[in-house]
């Protein structure tokens, strides 16, 4: 299987991510490049097709993280990264941790999807 664009739209749709028509040279370069170090990774000229699902996961966080490294996750970040530190329940209290906790675990999300070796190293195949 031969992963696409498409697929990888559809995952960060599914993360919260709302692509856009500038995304497209972005998308096709996460994709090249996550195919180039899955192959590098497991001496293949094509990704396994075991590695599928996880090749769409790494090129999501590899897409993310360059435009983490631009600025261009901040209504991102926003909209999904405020999260709820505290709730109290007597006259309504609700705190939100500090904007650094939020872009900190989305920096640990993107590492976990672009996370490879021990999924990826049992389809490594010797090169002599």
């Amino acid at each position: 299987m031969r992963m696409t664009i498409e697929e990888i739209k559809a995952r960060l749709e599914q993360l919260g991510y709302e692509t856009a028509e500038g995304d497209n040279a972005a998308l096709r370069f996460a994709l090249k490049r996550t195919e180039e170090r899955i192959n590098n990774l497991c001496n293949t000229n094509e990704v396994p097709d075991e590695l599928y699902y996880k090749g769409i996961d790494m090129a999501c966080g590899e897409f993310l993280g360059g435009r983490m490294m631009l600025g261009g996750l901040d209504s991102y970040d926003e909209a999904g990264g405020r999260l709820i530190k505290t709730i109290a329940e007597g006259d309504t209290s609700v705190t939100y941790m500090e904007r650094k906790s939020c872009a900190q675990r989305l920096e640990s999300f993107i590492d976990t999807l672009c996370l490879t070796d021990s999924e990826i190293i049992r389809f490594r195949k010797f090169k002599w």
